[in-house]
């Protein structure tokens, strides 16, 4: 009987892991580097095992980034205030989408971003790559607030005051380790239940740093996987100290 569990179980494993790689090569297919699709389809498939590992739980996955916000979206309160914080702006395009489907007035748009490029190289890319030009974009929304120049000089001036009857939503997309775990190191006190944490890049070394050094076994916050595509990840706070 106990071998025909195990071999029960590790048929349904193999079927897992069949039907993510499926995901998987479908959702990289669409990159125009084959090099790159090679590196992000063995560090999603690694990114994939390391959630259910962490979770112990089947991921869901979703197809897309967008796919994942609009699950964090519809868990944002419409009923009390809403404070966004986005590590990581570039041209808006994340800012933009999030702004157009929260339309309540009484929300609060923190966007922290260098707008330069990337302070050192990461990836592919070449330190200064992913410039804005050095200027927030043009979103005219009296919700949003922009704040120029490397997190970890701008975000320690802002006055924070955390109004219990807020929801937060934090968007890391940084990229890299330095300044993406600065952030959270700044803010992970101030957290409470229903909180809604979103990183970009989960599946590359550097997000998966700070999840795994601070977010993950972090004895005073607790988190649930909420959303997930095979390189984004979104978690619920469940307990916050």
């Amino acid at each position: 009987m106990t071998e025909f569990k195990n071999a029960s179980r590790d048929e349904n494993t193999s079927a897992l892991r069949q039907h993510l790689f499926m995901l998987l090569a479908k959702y990289l297919s669409q990159l125009a580097s084959t090099r790159l699709i090679t590196q992000n389809l063995g560090q999603s498939a690694n990114y994939i095992q390391w959630l259910i590992d962490t979770f112990s739980k089947k991921p869901d996955l979703l197809l897309s980034r967008e796919k994942v916000w609009d699950k964090l979206i519809s868990a944002v309160a419409r009923d009390r205030p809403v404070v966004v914080w986005e590590f990581g702006v570039a041209w808006g395009y994340s800012t933009n989408y999030w702004l157009q489907r929260l339309p309540q007035k009484d929300l609060a748009w923190h966007g922290f971003d260098r707008f330069t490029g990337l302070p050192r190289d990461w990836r592919t890319y070449k330190a200064g790559d992913l410039s804005a030009g050095g200027s927030p974009p043009a979103i005219k929304d009296p919700r949003v607030n922009w704040y120029v120049g490397d997190v970890e000089e701008t975000l320690p001036k802002v006055d924070i005051h955390r109004d219990s009857a807020a929801q937060w939503v934090i968007l890391f997309d940084l990229d890299i380790y330095e300044p993406t775990s600065f952030a959270w190191k700044h803010l992970q006190k101030q957290l409470r239940v229903g909180d809604l944490l979103y990183f970009d890049e989960a599946f590359d070394e550097d997000e998966r740093r700070v999840l795994n050094e601070s977010v993950i076994r972090n004895p005073n916050v607790q988190v649930s996987m909420f959303a997930s595509s095979p390189l984004a990840l979104g978690l619920r706070v469940e307990s916050a100290k």
